[in-house]
């Protein structure tokens, strides 16, 4: 959605997934854009609870923190972003992955 917001800004925007073993027992996720990405102090906010850039009304705030608790505390993963202004935005999930499931 926020890419879809600045089309006129961004030329080509675009979103990437790509997935990598870890190790044996561990797969990486990891999800970029190539927005315009974001200052510290929003990256460091982001998986707060009620946290939002979108304006009044607009969001509630709950979605990367609900993901987060998802990830990490129902997962023992972990979910992380990378992002700096004018370098886009990546998301790292890194799950574990059951032993008759694990990478090869």
């Amino acid at each position: 959605m926020a890419l879809q917001n600045l089309k006129s800004e961004i030329q080509n925007p675009q979103i990437r997934i790509r997935t990598k073993c870890v190790d044996r027992d561990k797969v990486a996720i990891r999800i970029k854009d190539n927005g315009p990405g974001m200052v510290e102090s929003v990256r460091s906010k982001l998986f707060d609870s009620f946290f939002t850039t979108k304006p009044e009304g607009k969001g509630t705030g709950l979605g990367l923190s609900i993901s987060y608790q998802i990830v990490v505390e129902k997962h023992q993963g972990s979910l992380k972003c990378i992002s700096a202004p004018g370098e886009g935005a990546e998301f790292v999930i890194e799950i574990p992955v059951g032993r008759e499931n694990g990478c090869k």
